[in-house]
């Protein structure tokens, strides 16, 4: 075998190897990046992109309805555990009693990971739940609030002081 002809295998090669370091590269990068907790991908986002205009129509009902919620974190002593609060008024201010209300809570920092809860009534206007809600910080609140054939949703991004004693 000629000289010329051993070497013309090496550009070849050498264009495979790196190609193939490259595939390797990517699946280490994505095998590391889905295991990492404070990456995280919107559940059913293809879904949710897809109905849109329910999301629109949702956003409508909100602003007919008037509602607007607050929270706000309460330690309880325990450990790892927080009172989240949350008041529910009306157009007027007036607090908003018997609804049904639900929150999903995702940390900034460890998106990963979802604490969901059910807020039970405390009073005029005021639900509340205790949360394993231990990491200190910004929080991003999912709501969503049924009171008989009314629905309203929203989320909130509140500053928590953790469920740390």
């Amino acid at each position: 075998m000629s000289a010329r002809r051993r070497g013309a295998w090496g550009w070849p090669l050498g264009l495979a190897l790196a190609l193939v370091a490259s595939a390797a590269g990517n699946i280490v990068f994505a095998v590391v990046a889905s295991r990492e907790p404070s990456f995280a991908v919107e559940p059913d986002y293809y879904q949710r992109s897809l109905e849109w205009d329910r999301t629109m129509a949702q956003e409508d009902v909100n602003r007919a309805l008037g509602w607007s919620i607050a929270a706000a974190g309460e330690p309880t002593g325990v450990s790892g555990q927080l009172q989240l609060v949350a008041t529910l008024v009306d157009r007027a201010g007036r607090g908003v009693d018997g609804a049904h209300v639900r929150v999903e809570a995702r940390h900034g920092a460890r998106a990963a990971d979802l604490v969901s809860g059910q807020l039970a009534s405390a009073g005029t206007g005021r639900y509340a739940a205790v949360l394993p809600l231990a990491r200190p910080g910004l929080w991003e609140l999912r709501f969503r609030v049924e009171r008989g054939r009314d629905v309203y949703t929203t989320r909130l991004a509140t500053d928590l002081p953790g469920g740390r004693p």
